[in-house]
C-alpha cells in the first residue's frame, strides 16, 4: 500500500479516522455475515444437517438440550440420535468407558451452555412439541446469542483501551487486530466453541474491575464481577489466569466484608452449576474432567505453540506479535499493565504444557483469547505514540493492512479446506494453495 492509500489511516487525534474505522466495521460485519452463512448451510442446504458439528462443539452444546429438555445429564441419546457428530466418532464415543455414576462422559465445563442458556429457553418457549433440542430454532437462537457477546467483548476491549489510552485509535485497533487473528474465525464460523465466550467475559471482568477501580462501589458492579469472573472460569477452567487482573487491581477494596460479600453471591451460582453437574456426572462435588490427559510441565513447547508453522500464535497471525511487542512497551511505566502480564505469561506456558499444543483442529491458535485483546491494546499504544511521526504511523498502517488481508485469506483457504486444518502450514504452503486457487478459479 502506498502512502495515498494509507492516507486514511492518518490522524492525530482521531487515530485512524472515522473512513477507516467505518472500513473496519463493514468488513467485520460482512466477514460474520458469511461465517454464519457458512454455518448455516448445513442445516438448510441439500445436506440438511444441524449447523452445529464436531466433537468438540457438540459437547459444549449438549448440556443445554439434556438439562433443558431430557432434565439429566446423559448425553449419550444426544450422541446418537443428534446428528452432530460423523458416525465412526459417535461410535468410538458411545463406547468410552462410563463415570463412577454410569453415565457417559463430557470432559467440556459447562459454562458456555450457561451462557447461552438464556436464548436456548427463548427458543424453547416457541419450539414446536417433541422437539430435541437441535431444530434450527434452537440453534439459531445461540448462535444469535453468542454473535451478541462477540460483539459486547469488542466494545468492552474498545472501551478499556479508550480508558487506558485517551486519543488513541481505540475501535480501528481493536477491529483491525480482531480482523487479523484467530477470533475472527471463532467469533463467526466456530463460536459453538468456548473461545469467543471467553474472551467476552475476559473483557467483562476488566471493565467492571476498573469501574470498580474508578470508584463504583455499587453492589450490582460487585455482583456482575463475582459473576461474570465465576462463569468465566466455568467455560474454559483454565482462564483462572485472567483473574489476576482484577484481583490485583481490587485487593484492597476487598479487604471490606461486604464487597467480598457481593462479589461471592454473585459467583455462587456459576460455581454451583459447575459443582452440580460434577457431582451428577462423575460423583464429586471436585473433579479433573479430562482424564488422562494432564499438562506436560516438563516438557513445554514454547517457541512451537508461538513461532511453529502447526498453528504457532505469532506464525499464523503476525501482526499479534506487533501488538504483543507495543503492549510490553507501554506496561513498563504502568503499574495496571503487570497483571495482564503475569497473565500472558501463564497462558503460553500452559497452552505450551498442553499435550496437544497446537489444538488439533485451529485456525491459527485458538488459546490465547485474551493474548488477543493485549495486541489490540499494543497497536494502539503504538499508534498513540506515533501520532507526531508521520512515516512510521503510515508504515504501521500499511502493515496493519497487509495483515488483515493475509488472514482474511489465510481463512479463506482454511475455510475451504485448500489447507490442513491440524498439520502444519507453511507460508510456501499457504503461497502456493492460494495460487492453485487462482489459477484454478480462471
Amino acid at each position: 500500500m502506498d502512502a495515498k492509500a494509507a492516507a486514511p489511516l492518518d490522524g492525530l487525534h482521531n487515530g485512524f479516522g472515522l473512513r477507516i474505522t467505518s472500513l473496519l466495521v463493514v468488513l467485520c460485519v460482512a466477514i460474520a455475515a458469511a461465517g454464519i452463512v457458512d454455518k448455516a448451510w448445513d442445516m438448510f442446504g441439500p445436506a440438511r444437517r444441524p449447523m452445529l458439528q464436531g466433537w468438540n462443539d457438540s459437547f459444549y452444546y449438549y448440556w443445554l438440550p439434556s438439562v433443558v429438555i431430557d432434565h439429566d445429564l446423559d448425553f449419550s441419546n444426544q450422541l446418537t440420535h443428534s446428528g452432530t457428530v460423523d458416525a465412526l466418532a459417535r461410535d468410538a464415543g458411545l463406547m468410552l468407558p462410563r463415570t463412577a455414576t454410569g453415565l457417559l462422559p463430557n470432559k467440556y465445563p459447562p459454562g458456555w451452555a450457561l451462557g447461552s442458556l438464556p436464548f436456548f429457553l427463548a427458543a424453547h418457549v416457541v419450539a414446536p412439541s417433541g422437539a430435541t433440542g437441535f431444530e434450527p430454532v434452537y440453534l439459531l437462537a445461540v448462535w444469535f446469542g453468542q454473535l451478541t457477546y462477540a460483539a459486547a467483548g469488542l466494545w468492552f476491549a474498545a472501551s478499556i483501551i479508550r480508558r487506558l489510552i485517551p486519543g488513541a485509535p481505540a475501535t480501528a485497533a481493536v477491529l483491525a487486530v480482531w480482523l487479523a487473528s484467530p477470533l475472527v474465525y471463532y467469533q463467526t464460523v466456530r463460536i459453538s466453541l468456548s473461545h469467543s465466550q471467553v474472551f467476552a467475559l475476559a473483557m467483562a471482568v476488566f471493565w467492571l474491575a476498573i469501574r470498580v477501580a474508578d470508584g463504583d462501589g455499587r453492589r450490582r458492579t460487585w455482583v456482575a464481577l463475582g459473576f461474570c469472573s465465576a462463569l468465566l472460569v466455568i467455560t474454559r477452567n483454565i482462564s483462572v489466569v485472567y483473574l489476576v487482573f482484577p484481583a490485583a487491581l481490587l485487593i484492597r477494596h476487598l479487604r471490606s466484608w461486604w464487597a467480598a460479600a457481593w462479589l461471592s453471591l454473585g459467583a455462587a451460582g456459576p460455581v454451583a452449576v459447575q459443582m452440580a453437574a460434577w457431582k451428577i456426572l462423575f460423583g464429586s462435588w471436585l473433579a479433573y474432567s479430562y482424564g488422562t490427559e494432564w499438562f506436560d510441565f516438563a516438557h513445554p513447547h514454547v517457541l512451537d505453540v508461538l513461532f511453529s508453522p502447526r498453528h504457532g500464535w505469532f506464525y499464523w497471525h503476525p501482526l499479534l506479535l506487533v501488538g504483543i511487542v507495543g503492549f510490553l512497551g507501554w506496561t513498563p511505566r504502568r503499574s495496571v499493565g503487570w497483571p495482564w502480564v503475569a497473565s500472558l505469561g501463564a497462558i503460553i506456558f500452559l497452552n505450551a504444557a498442553w499435550p496437544c499444543w497446537w489444538f488439533a483442529s485451529s485456525f491459527g491458535n485458538r488459546g490465547f483469547e485474551v493474548g488477543t485483546f493485549l495486541g489490540m491494546l499494543g497497536l494502539a499504544a503504538l499508534f498513540s505514540a506515533l501520532q507526531t511521526r508521520q512515516f512510521w504511523r503510515r508504515t504501521l498502517a500499511c502493515l496493519v493492512s497487509l495483515a488483515v488481508l493475509w488472514n482474511v485469506l489465510l481463512l479463506s483457504l482454511f475455510l475451504s479446506r485448500r489447507i490442513p486444518r491440524e498439520e502444519a502450514v507453511t507460508y510456501a504452503d499457504a503461497g502456493r494453495a492460494l495460487a492453485n486457487w487462482f489459477v484454478g478459479s480462471r
